[in-house]
C-alpha cells in the first residue's frame, strides 16, 4: 500500500511526466528509424522532432491534466533544458566539426543526454536515469570503444529513449 502511495505522489509531483514520455518515445522512434535508414538519419530526426512537437501540442494538456498543473519552476527547467540542449549541441558541433561523422553524431547524442539531467526537475528522477544512460552509451562509443558501429549506437540511443519514454507515459 505504501509503495502505491509513494508512486502516486511521485507522479503528482511531476504532472508533465506522461506528456514528456510521449515526446521522448516519438523522438526515440525517429532515432531508431535513422539507424535503419542511415542515409536518411538527419531527415528522420527532423521528422521525429516535428511529429513529437505536433503530438505534444495536442496531447500535453489531456495527459497532464489528471496530475495537476506544473509549477513555474518546472516550466523554467523544461524550457531552460531545451535552451541548454541547443547550446550543448552547438558546443559539440564546434568541438567535433573536423572529426568523423561518427564522432560528431555521438557528441551530439552526448549533448542530448546531458540536457535530460536538469529536465528531471520538470519530469522527475526518471530523466536523470535517462540522461545518464544516454551519456554512458554515447561516451562509450565516443571514447572507450571507437570500433562500435555508429548505427548500433544510434539504434541503442533510440531504443533507450523509447523505453524511458514508455516508462514515463505509463507512470502510475
Amino acid at each position: 500500500m505504501s509503495v502505491r502511495l509513494e508512486a502516486s505522489s511521485w507522479a503528482y509531483a511531476f504532472p508533465m511526466i506522461r506528456a514528456g514520455g510521449v515526446f521522448i518515445f516519438i523522438m526515440g522512434a525517429g532515432v531508431v528509424l535513422g539507424a535503419l535508414l542511415p542515409s536518411r538519419r538527419r531527415l528522420l530526426l527532423i521528422i521525429g522532432a516535428a511529429v513529437a512537437t505536433i503530438v505534444i501540442v495536442f496531447l500535453a494538456s489531456p495527459l497532464s491534466a489528471p496530475f495537476g498543473t506544473p509549477t513555474r519552476l518546472q516550466l523554467w527547467f523544461l524550457f531552460g533544458s531545451i535552451i541548454a540542449e541547443a547550446i550543448l549541441i552547438r558546443v559539440a558541433v564546434a568541438l567535433y566539426r573536423r572529426a568523423s561523422e561518427r564522432s560528431l553524431l555521438l557528441a551530439v547524442l552526448l549533448a542530448v543526454g546531458l540536457h535530460f539531467l536538469p529536465m528531471a526537475v520538470a519530469f522527475g528522477p526518471v530523466c536523470v536515469a535517462l540522461g545518464l544512460t544516454l551519456c554512458v552509451c554515447a561516451g562509450v562509443g565516443l571514447w572507450l570503444r571507437p570500433g562500435i558501429p555508429l548505427n548500433r549506437l544510434w539504434a541503442l540511443d533510440g531504443l533507450i529513449k523509447m523505453a524511458y519514454g514508455a516508462i514515463m507515459l505509463l507512470a502510475p
